[in-house]
């Protein structure tokens, strides 16, 4: 699928050279890029298609509670604006997100996921001048078959932890029916089994024998925070450990 949408916008480059630079593919990989990965913050959760906001340089993975990793991609589009409404023209350099192309690499390098083609769905306006514009689209980084594979392994020994780097590419198409691709995009994510549990001290109960634990309830009018993807990226509390997995051992110290 790759090679073919590759010989395709080759073919388009060649005949609609209004809509870039020069003829060469290297060029498409400018028109369409990856730029990031959007941070959820705990709280609101929520992410926005701003290149300023906070951002993920790596994701973390616990096998424990999640087996797949997923990200907002902000995705940039620098093709110039096209419409006219003098002319009557439609603008046709908005670009239509349909997905992503994925693998995973380990630390040496060999492709241990995919590649695989994840649908998804998006929306990036033309660049406004020499600056780009930005949209969001929602991927996964790293399969949960991977993921499966990975907990019988990692399962055994908390402290392990192993490092892969996910390789993505996200496609589109224009409104004036251009197949568009980025260039390659690549993140590291860390993968472990139950390392991100933390036992904060006010969740130790001090009257019992076993120091420290996690048998302390939140006092009255408090609460914990949730992570936004619990095993994703942000530390678990080992209380809402226990509220998902009560008799879990990993959810005691």
């Amino acid at each position: 699928m790759e090679s073919f949408k590759r010989r395709t916008l080759c073919g388009l480059m060649a005949l609609a050279p209004a809509l870039m630079a020069g003829p060469g593919c290297a060029d498409s990989e400018s028109m369409l890029f990856i730029r990031q990965a959007q941070a959820r913050v705990a709280g609101s959760c929520t992410v926005d298609n701003s290149p300023s906001s906070l951002v993920l340089v790596h994701g973390s993975l616990d096998l424990a509670f999640q087996r797949q990793y997923r990200a907002a991609l902000l995705v940039g589009n620098q093709l110039v604006p096209r419409g006219n409404s003098a002319q009557l023209r439609t603008e046709t350099a908005r670009i239509q997100l349909q997905g992503a192309i994925v693998r995973a690499e380990d630390a040496n390098g060999a492709v241990v996921w995919g590649p695989v083609t994840v649908p998804g769905s998006g929306f990036v306006d033309p660049a406004s001048g020499s600056d780009p514009n930005f949209g969001l689209i929602d991927t996964v980084l790293l399969g949960s078959d991977l993921g499966t594979s990975l907990a019988g392994q990692l399962s055994a020994d908390p402290t392990l932890v192993r490092y892969f780097t996910s390789v993505a590419r996200v496609f589109g198409r224009t409104l004036g029916g251009m197949t568009v691709e980025s260039g390659e995009w690549r993140f590291p994510i860390n993968v472990c089994y139950g390392c991100s549990v933390v036992f904060p001290p006010d969740a130790s109960d001090p009257k019992l024998m076993m120091q420290p634990n996690c048998d302390l309830p939140t006092s009255t009018g408090s609460t914990v925070t949730h992570p936004c993807i619990v095993g994703q990226d942000d530390s678990v509390d080992c209380r809402v450990c226990k509220e998902l997995f009560p008799s879990d051992p990993l959810c005691e110290p």
